[in-house]
């Protein structure tokens, strides 16, 4: 029981360090539009925070699946997981669904 929490722990530790490590970016953008930076380096700047929010969006959900997984069921085979995750990524348009990366 305690390996779950720790794992769960893991997880919202990660999810947390993304989000703060976004939260740095947009303030970045902020200062860049304050500072009157060209459009060009913010537009570039705001496509990168938008594919942070993306992944750490993942994470929640990868997290979310994983706890409900363990819940549901004793053992749940690697390969299955990781077509699973493989499936939501191409879902939300991150990665070919052919598995190319």
């Amino acid at each position: 029981m305690n390996s779950k929490k720790t794992k769960n722990t893991t997880g919202k530790t990660a999810v947390l360090n993304r989000l703060k490590r976004l939260e740095g970016q947009i303030r970045g953008i902020q200062k860049m539009i304050e500072d009157e930076k060209p459009c060009k380096d913010i537009l570039i700047q705001l496509n990168a925070a938008r594919k942070a929010m993306q992944n750490a969006s993942i994470a929640v959900l990868k997290n979310y699946l994983n706890q409900c997984i363990s819940q549901a069921a004793s053992e749940v085979p690697k390969e299955k997981m990781d077509e699973l995750e493989r499936l939501i990524k191409a879902m939300i348009d991150l990665t070919p669904l052919d598995g190319e990366q």
